[in-house]
């Protein structure tokens, strides 16, 4: 084998071992990666998220509603939950709630679920502009909330009913913020808390048009 031959085998190689390792290494970016990936979506911090709607006309009297959601829960049984969320009465009026599709457990019942029923005081969230939501299960476990009730999306809590204020305009922005969010489980050290950063809140917002 002539020389020339013996380099352009050696070049041969030499491209071989560079294509291998560059591959090997985009092997190893693209696993990295996809593990980070994974063990973000294993360990997501379920979240309660207030739902931003379509703009709003000033003029616009009618009643409409925004979607409390929940992404997910934990592995524990939630037998309370309780919401404070804040908002500029001056602008908006709350009118109350309607029940989203969320269920908690009924052993009782023949489909084993039952919707909750939320306690609000409509009067006293105008008046202080803080609507605290809050639903307790006094048996302790019976009737809670669970993983195990929810859908894979879409899973609404309830729906808070408003309508714009005289005093509303165009070009306005009014937010809808979470001052506290819990469910809580028998083990307080287990309960899911936005104090905690063991729940997460995603804060709403209504954008008023022309």
């Amino acid at each position: 084998m002539n020389k020339n031959n013996r380099k352009t085998l050696s070049k041969k190689k030499k491209i071989v071992i560079i294509s291998s390792i560059v591959m090997l290494a985009a092997i190893a970016v693209f696993l990295i990666f996809f593990l980070r990936g994974r063990d973000s979506l294993l360990t997501a911090v379920p979240a309660v998220t207030i739902e931003t709607p379509d703009r709003k006309s000033a003029s616009d009297r009618e009643p409409f509603s925004l979607e409390l959601q929940l992404s997910a829960l934990g592995d524990e049984v939630y037998p309370a939950a309780s919401f404070s969320i804040s908002f500029d009465s001056s602008k908006l009026e709350f009118l109350g709630i309607e029940e989203g599709n969320v269920m908690i457990t009924d052993a009782q019942s023949a489909f084993g679920y039952q919707l909750p029923e939320w306690s609000v005081n409509i009067e006293r969230s105008n008046e202080v502009g803080q609507i605290n939501l809050m639903y307790l299960d006094m048996t302790g476990g019976k009737y809670a909330f669970t993983k195990d009730a929810l859908e894979e999306n879409g899973n609404i809590l309830l729906h808070l009913m408003f309508r714009l204020r005289g005093s509303a305009k165009s070009g306005d922005i009014y937010e809808l913020s979470f001052d506290d969010a819990v469910f809580a489980a028998s083990d307080e050290e287990s309960s899911l808390a936005s104090a905690k950063d063991a729940l997460k809140t995603n804060n709403g917002r209504i954008v008023i048009g022309g």
